[in-house]
């Protein structure tokens, strides 16, 4: 009986390890600007809380 049936077992588990991995994705989500600032250390990263001393730094030079 299991030999006849071992497709549908399997597709049965399969489906339950893909439904068990989404939810874990969906309730461990992290923060993007968490992991932005992984790589690297975040010194290649510019966030747009930085833009404000950006803008004051162009205007200084412009003067």
């Amino acid at each position: 009986m299991l030999a006849k049936w071992w497709k549908k077992i399997a597709l049965f588990v399969c489906i339950i390890a893909v439904l068990f991995n989404i939810t874990y994705k969906i309730v461990h989500r992290t923060n993007i600007k968490q992991e932005l600032t992984s790589v690297l250390g975040g010194e290649a990263i510019k966030f747009s809380e930085d833009k404000e001393n950006v803008e004051n730094t162009n205007s200084k030079d412009t003067k």
